[in-house]
C-alpha cells in the first residue's frame, strides 16, 4: 500500500517540477521530461511485489506527473497543455507507454530470457522516446541537443541496460534495444 502512495505523490512532485521547468531553458527541460517520470517509474515497476503491483504503481506514478501538468496548463490558460505534448492524443499516449514502462521494469527481474527481452524492449522504447526530443522534425524536438544527440541517447539506453540486468542478459537486452532504436531511427527518415 505504502509503494502505491509513495509512487502517486512522487510522480506530482516531478510533475510540479517539470511543469516549473517548462517555463525555463528547454535544454534543462528537455533532459528533465520525460527522462525524470521514467527513471521514476522504472524504479516503481522494478521494487514492485508482482505484476498486479507493477501495472497498479507504474499507472499512479505515471498519473502524478499529468495531474501536475493538467493543473499548471489550467492555471496558465495560454500555455495549455505546455509539457504534455501539445495535444490529448500525445498525453494518452504518453500516460500509456509511461504505464508499460513499469510493467516492463517489473520482469527485468527474471533472470531468463523473457527478463533480457523486457530490458531490451524498455530501453529501446527510452531511446525512441529520447529520439523524439533529439532528431530534428519530431514533435517534442529541442534544438539545443544537436549535435549530441545519439550521444545522448547512447549513453541513456546502455546505461539503462546495464542497470537492469547482470551477466549476459546484458548483450542480448543491448541487442534488442539496439534494433528498435535503429529501426525507429531508419523510419524517421535518417
Amino acid at each position: 500500500m505504502q509503494h502505491m502512495v509513495v509512487s502517486l505523490f512522487a510522480g506530482i512532485l516531478l510533475g510540479v517540477l517539470g511543469a516549473l521547468l517548462s517555463y525555463g531553458p528547454e535544454p534543462l527541460y528537455g533532459v528533465y521530461s520525460p527522462y525524470a517520470y521514467i527513471l521514476l517509474i522504472v524504479i516503481v515497476g522494478r521494487s514492485a511485489a508482482g505484476f498486479g503491483w507493477a501495472l497498479l504503481a507504474g499507472v499512479l506514478a505515471a498519473f502524478g506527473p499529468l495531474v501536475s501538468l493538467l493543473t499548471v496548463s489550467i492555471l496558465h490558460v495560454e500555455d495549455q497543455f505546455r509539457g504534455l505534448g501539445g495535444s490529448g492524443t500525445v498525453m494518452n499516449l504518453m500516460f500509456v507507454t509511461l504505464a508499460l514502462f513499469g510493467v516492463l521494469a517489473y520482469f527485468t527481474r527474471r533472470d531468463d530470457l523473457w527478463g533480457d527481452l523486457a530490458g531490451g524492449v524498455l530501453a529501446g522504447l527510452v531511446a525512441v522516446v529520447g529520439m523524439a526530443s533529439t532528431l530534428p522534425g519530431r514533435p517534442e524536438y529541442v534544438p539545443a541537443f544537436w549535435p549530441w544527440n545519439v550521444a545522448i541517447v547512447g549513453v541513456l539506453m546502455l546505461g539503462l541496460v546495464l542497470s537492469l540486468r547482470r551477466g549476459w542478459g546484458w548483450i542480448r537486452s543491448g541487442a534488442i534495444a539496439l534494433v528498435i532504436a535503429s529501426a525507429n531511427f531508419l523510419a524517421a527518415g535518417f
